[in-house]
């Protein structure tokens, strides 16, 4: 949203003087800040009526965010390296093709 800058103000308050006059204008100025405060107490209570609400549920999370963490249990240690036991890695080569089945014809290998 755009904000009113001194220069538009000004304007806005010598439009309202031409459109409505001198004696009518103090009125107005009151309604329009009688309107904007009524606007304002009901801001309020709604935000008082959703905080009423939701703080409930604010009021369970922080208790579960006050747990800890759940842990895992330490990693056992290789007695030779003294590092966490890691997956056993790949052989050096692959492993040799698997035997071709028996109803299949042989390939020539040279």
């Amino acid at each position: 949203m755009p904000q009113l800058g001194p220069l538009e103000i000004l304007v806005i308050f010598v439009v309202a003087l031409l459109v409505f006059g001198p004696s009518k204008l103090p009125e107005i100025g009151r309604q329009v800040g009688r309107g904007v405060n009524e606007f304002r107490r009901f801001q309020q209570s709604l935000r008082r009526d959703l905080d009423g609400m939701l703080g409930d549920d604010e009021a369970e999370d922080q208790t579960e965010a006050a747990r800890p963490a759940p842990t895992l249990p330490p990693r056992e240690l290789s007695a030779e390296t003294g590092d966490p036991m890691l997956p056993l890695p790949w052989p050096d080569s692959p492993p040799p093709p698997p035997p071709p089945p028996d109803d299949a014809p042989p390939t020539d290998r040279t």
